[in-house]
């Protein structure tokens, strides 16, 4: 886990996909574990999470995999009255988590998955970040933000898994590309080698 701190005390963190993991593990209740599985495996900000609703999971056209609408995502352009749309990638896993809870639960097509507050969302980040420094045995998850979700999930993408940056864009509601270069975190020994030693140099 790599830790960053900014100007205003707060910190930037960046963690593997094996240290993201410990986060929904810590979770108290199926309601908490959604909520940061869709920031941590979907890459939605904390705002977003809270307009989630059954009727937004959609199966993509290979009739397989699944695909969610983020209504009302951040608009730094200024062009969308009540928020920028968009589609993004739902995982075969989450999907059936978020059925299960569905179905247990009674939740209307129309009702949000998670009806609470945004400020109670990233206190449950907060809260899962503080078990799992425990049972990790490592304080730094201690400085985890509900938004170091977006950016695990990210860096995930772009670094380990070398998804195309305008993939990423797309299913993270970026425009530019300077606007998701801060989530990366610099490569790995691992990365490098994976990535150069097919190289003809």
């Amino acid at each position: 886990m790599r830790t960053e701190r900014n100007k205003d005390g707060s910190w930037n963190v960046w963690m593997s996909r094996e240290e993201y993991r410990a986060l929904p593990r810590a979770a108290e209740s199926f309601e908490r574990e959604i909520a940061i599985r869709l920031m941590g495996d979907c890459g939605l900000r904390a705002h977003e999470v809270l307009d989630v609703k059954p009727k937004h999971i959609s199966r993509m056209s290979d009739g397989r995999h699944y695909e969610l609408e983020v209504i009302g995502g951040k608009d730094t352009t200024g062009e969308y009255d009540q928020g920028k749309h968009r589609e993004t990638w739902l995982p075969i896993e989450v999907e059936s988590l978020i059925n299960r809870y569905i179905q247990s639960e009674g939740i209307d097509r129309d009702a949000p998955l998670v009806d609470v507050s945004k400020r109670t969302v990233q206190n449950w980040v907060e809260w899962a970040a503080d078990e799992a420094a425990n049972e990790m045995g490592d304080p730094d998850y201690e400085r985890v933000s509900s938004h170091d979700l977006r950016r695990a999930w990210a860096n995930h993408l772009l670094v380990e898994e070398n998804v195309s940056p305008r993939i990423v864009m797309a299913l993270g509601g970026w425009s530019t590309y300077d606007a998701i270069e801060p989530y990366l975190a610099a490569p790995t020994e691992s990365n490098i080698i994976d990535s150069m030693r097919e190289v003809s140099l």
